[in-house]
């Protein structure tokens, strides 16, 4: 037996497990690697990550096949499936979501801000102004708009160039089919591109607001708004400045809004209800298309004349300046359209107050003004208005909030009747003026005032 010291080494060296024989990567191997790695690139631009959640940037068609980019959210586990956690080293991450609205060419996706990224839900316009013809986009916007046409190209030009400016609601009524409102609405979202989305009421009614809460356009085609609380969405949205994203299954996000409404409508006289002072509406009643109106391929040649449409809303000049806080005076977009909505949609007290204030008027005696409070008028009504509850607060409601006149101190005043008695003269019931002292705080209502509204 040797029991030589080096050769035992030797023998136990060689009954150690032999490590395989490392081989340089070859070129083929960094091929795969550097392939594999491109398409995990590839793939990470669908998904972003903003704050701690993941989303996948995906797109929905919706009824008018208007493509509309969304936000999906999305598990992380998901994507680790799919792809392995070697994707999420490309994900680019985002502090929040923003809305900065940017029709020019120094538009920008990402906002960076002290060192912290942001995500621009606003998308890039597609056309780049370029002179040209638009003698077509013209003629159909004169025969829409007809005498409002310089107005119109002002709320076009501030659309464009102002984007966070408030407008008017467009409202684009008829009774006649085809008659290019719809057209219109689809031209809008031609130009704007993803900015624009065309909803149905349904749409609009619900509660998660993320398929337009970032538009700078929303129209809501064939519309009839009976309920209030649509009507008040739509009122609050035209001069409000943030909204609260809502959408399914995520969190609300506080964000900037500054979409302008824009509605349609085949019922022209009452398709929502307006009160007297309602300032917001711009209603404009489409008149029916004619042979001579007639253009084939419309929309086609509306869209070839876009990028020189851009030319002429940057060159031109604007007509209306700056009035109020929807931009113009809202005596240049009053029109009999919106004159028409505002009495057919009254309510009945409002309808029966003014048949009884244009009666006592109707006597000289009277003169020019009259004094009342809600309950005196309530006891004058209440013959015609038996099932009505509530009558006098209504009343007040109608003097103040929606008449909105000033109320005096409570003191005495003259209230007018109106009474009917026999003449022995005439051999016929006629009517006459009473006046009744009453002590109150009362309203004054002038003739002036009632004939104003009928």
């Amino acid at each position: 037996m040797n029991n030589d010291p080096n050769l035992l080494i030797s023998k136990n060296q060689s009954h150690r497990k032999q490590k395989p024989e490392e081989f340089p990567a070859t070129t083929a191997d960094s091929e795969i690697e550097a392939g594999m790695k491109g398409i995990l690139v590839r793939e990470a631009e669908k998904y972003i990550r903003v704050t701690t959640d993941y989303y996948r940037l995906s797109h929905i068609l919706n009824a008018h096949k208007q493509s509309t980019p969304v936000q999906q959210l999305w598990k992380k586990g998901a994507i680790t499936g799919d792809y392995g956690k070697g994707i999420f080293r490309y994900i680019k991450k985002y502090v929040a979501f923003v809305n900065i609205p940017d029709n020019s060419e120094s538009y920008l996706k990402e906002h960076h801000h002290n060192g912290d990224a942001y995500f621009n839900l606003y998308e890039q316009m597609k056309y780049v102004p370029a002179p040209g013809d638009v003698t077509i986009t013209m003629k159909f916007l004169s025969r829409i708009f007809q005498d409002k046409i310089e107005l119109i190209m002002d709320y076009l030009k501030i659309l464009y160039e102002n984007p966070t400016q408030n407008l008017p609601v467009i409202c684009l009524v008829s009774k006649i089919q085809e008659t290019g409102k719809s057209t219109y609405m689809l031209w809008l979202c031609s130009i704007f591109g993803r900015n624009a989305i065309i909803l149905g009421n349904e749409e609009f009614s619900t509660n998660f607001n993320s398929l337009y809460a970032s538009k700078l356009i929303v129209c809501i085609d064939e519309s009839f708004i009976d309920k209030t609380i649509i009507k008040e969405k739509i009122k609050r949205l035209t001069t409000s400045d943030s909204i609260n994203m809502e959408a399914k299954g995520r969190d609300s996000i506080r964000m900037d809004f500054f979409g302008k409404l824009v509605l349609s409508s085949n019922t022209e006289d009452n398709f929502i209800k307006m009160d007297d002072n309602d300032n917001r509406f711009f209603v404009v009643k489409v008149p029916e298309l004619t042979r001579q109106d007639f253009i084939p391929d419309l929309m086609d040649r509306l869209v070839e004349e876009i990028p020189a449409f851009l030319y002429l809303l940057k060159t031109r000049q604007m007509v209306y300046p700056r009035k109020s806080r929807l931009w113009f005076d809202p005596k240049v977009y009053e029109t009999d359209a919106l004159a028409l909505i505002k009495v057919n949609t009254r309510s009945i007290i409002q309808k029966e107050l003014l048949r009884w204030f244009g009666d006592i008027f109707a006597f000289d005696e009277v003169g020019d003004q009259i004094h009342v409070t809600p309950v005196r008028l309530a006891q004058e009504l209440e013959k015609t208005l038996k099932q009505v509850t509530g009558l006098p607060s209504q009343i007040s409601h109608i003097l103040k909030e929606e008449w909105m006149l000033p109320q005096a101190k409570n003191s005495k005043f003259d209230f007018p009747s109106m009474i009917d008695e026999y003449s022995d003269s005439e051999r016929m019931m006629v009517s006459r003026i009473s006046f009744t002292k009453n002590t109150g705080t009362y309203y004054t209502i002038t003739r002036e005032f009632i004939d104003s509204k009928n």
